[in-house]
């Protein structure tokens, strides 16, 4: 693991944090089912992207081996009623998790909707807006706060936070991240989503007013401090964002 800020740590090679105080993994953005949400918009891939997802995240819970689980929102991918390929996934996820006696909970996305009609039949608490863990506030990152009424430490997801880099011969690499900084005394991590195909937005080529997070477009990321992952093989810290910008 890497140790970000006190207990709370990047566990590498994963797309998730750990929080020391309360022996939980966080995970963010798994987006199960979305090879059948898009294929009913003309779009089709196969079934391994969920499947690698799933695989993923029950790989990261076997290595860490934590009491607790929580995900940040956007387990399902559709914004309507559960669908049949959301359904098999999900299901697939949550019993497995209850088999090993993982205790779940879940923090509502944009895209959970109707997630908490299957959430109740395990008895998962599903968190309508954030989920408060002194000294850590857990949102999904679609609505907009004030900083002063969270705890100190912030975690999000729904940004998809990638860096775009550019090697010596001109090529271009997409890498997605976590991001950690602080602004105005708080601390926020911001984690890259589990999903194989959820890239997301490339933090340094963008301007602030193009996040899709509210919250963060009023804060000045440049400062924030990338981790670049290759899941399940690497997590490697890089400078400030502000000495990634490629002109």
């Amino acid at each position: 693991m890497i140790k970000i800020y006190k207990e709370l740590y990047i566990t590498d090679p994963w797309p998730a944090v750990y929080l020391g105080e309360y022996d939980a993994l966080i995970l963010a953005d798994l987006h199960l089912g979305i090879e059948g949400i898009l294929s009913s918009e003309g779009v089709y891939l196969p079934r391994r992207v969920s499947k690698t997802t799933l695989d993923l995240v029950i790989s990261a819970i076997e290595d860490v081996s934590p009491n607790k689980v929580i995900f940040l929102g956007d387990v399902k991918h559709g914004f309507s009623l559960l669908q049949v390929s959301e359904w098999v996934e999900l299901k697939e996820l949550f019993n497995w998790l209850i088999n090993k006696r993982v205790s779940v909970e879940v923090v509502r996305g944009n895209h959970d909707n109707y997630l908490g009609v299957l959430l109740s039949k395990y008895n998962i608490p599903f968190h309508e807006d954030r989920l408060d863990l002194p000294p850590y506030t857990l949102v999904h990152g679609h609505k907009d706060y004030e900083l002063d009424e969270l705890q100190n430490i912030i975690l999000m997801g729904n940004e998809h936070p990638s860096i775009l880099l550019r090697d010596a011969t001109g090529i271009y690499h997409k890498f997605k991240a976590f991001l950690f900084g602080e602004i105005y005394g708080k601390y926020i991590m911001i984690l890259p989503p589990a999903c194989e195909l959820a890239p997301g937005s490339t933090i340094n080529m963008m301007s602030k007013e193009e996040f899709l997070s509210p919250m963060l477009r009023r804060i000045d990321l440049d400062g924030f401090t990338p981790y670049l992952i290759v899941p399940g093989k690497m997590v490697k810290k890089f400078p400030p964002i502000k000495e990634l910008v490629i002109t």
